[in-house]
């Protein structure tokens, strides 16, 4: 089986991680009336995978923008986790600073990208470019529940 990670922005992206072969999907959108909004459907299809987990990046409004902005983004990580319940699928959600602080990575997109490539040198051409850190986050959300849920599971284990 494998993880799903969710980048749940217009200008995110989903991740597949099956042990270590990696795909790696823009988020679906449409531009409807001049906004571009995910596309349920298509979004549905990428999730349609049988996986341990679906790992949602848990996002929340972001002081300074405006209304439409802080809608839109929480539309998004809404129906990232309504299809994925829906679908069935177990979903974890992880605050950004909890992932990334896990992880020992900084705030900075650029380094995101730079650790997803060097995780995965085959696929780093898919985090090459400025706009691909959406898809940095979704792959390195797969890596942190990896790593994550073997803690996790050790602990449990281990008592």
């Amino acid at each position: 089986m494998g993880i799903i990670g969710i980048d749940p922005g217009l200008s995110g992206a989903v991740a597949l991680l099956q042990d270590d072969l990696l795909q790696v999907f823009d988020m679906p959108t449409v531009e409807v009336r001049g906004r571009r909004q995910i596309v349920p459907s298509l979004l549905a299809g990428v999730l349609r995978h049988q996986v341990d987990m679906v790992v949602i990046e848990h996002v929340q409004g972001v002081q300074g923008t405006g209304a439409t902005s802080a809608f839109s983004f929480g539309r998004s990580f809404g129906l990232a986790e309504g299809l994925a319940t829906g679908l069935g699928l177990p979903v974890t959600l992880v605050r950004p600073q909890a992932w990334t602080k896990a992880l020992g990575v900084s705030r900075d997109k650029g380094e995101h990208r730079a650790i997803a490539a060097r995780l995965w040198p085959r696929h780093a051409d898919l985090f090459a470019r400025v706009k691909d850190d959406g898809r940095a986050d979704a792959a390195l959300l797969c890596h942190w529940w990896r790593l994550h849920s073997r803690a996790a599971f050790g602990r449990l284990t281990d008592t």
